[in-house]
């Protein structure tokens, strides 16, 4: 088994992201490595500009922080070390470019999101971390 340092879980508060919580929180504890929360608050379009760009930018980085909470409470009763981030920008292109920026050994990812249709075999958020990511990807369902 390989021994990981730093496990990147992007999360979005679906079932998929939890049970990758669940898995990555398991792989850390038994090779001690620290878990990057990351949750990806998508892009905030071009055409808004000025206090309203910045009110749904505060916006999505307090509904992002909220989101973390119950995956940091778990992570902390556990004394799993770990760090979150909320990035803008697309959620495949953020994952892909964080886990190579903060030196990641794994991505640990849900099958689908919250936005998925139920009858897709594997979300397109997945399927492009997949494609894009020259790391390991470990998808949980």
């Amino acid at each position: 088994m390989m021994n990981f340092k730093k496990i990147l879980v992007p999360v979005d508060g679906s079932k998929y992201s939890q049970l990758a919580k669940r898995k990555a929180m398991g792989m850390a504890s038994s090779t001690g490595a620290e878990i990057i929360l990351l949750y990806a608050m998508g892009k905030v379009p071009s055409l808004i500009g000025g206090l309203a760009r910045e009110e749904l930018v505060t916006e999505l980085t307090r509904q992002g922080k909220a989101l973390l909470e119950p995956y940091r409470k778990v992570l902390d009763e556990k004394g799993i070390r770990y760090q979150e981030m909320l990035e803008p920008g697309d959620p495949g292109d953020v994952i892909c470019e964080v886990a190579k920026r903060e030196g990641c050994d794994l991505i640990v990812i849900g099958s689908r999101g919250l936005n998925d249709l139920g009858s897709m075999v594997l979300g397109s958020v997945t399927h492009r971390v997949l494609h894009m990511s020259d790391l390991p990807v470990l998808v949980v369902r």
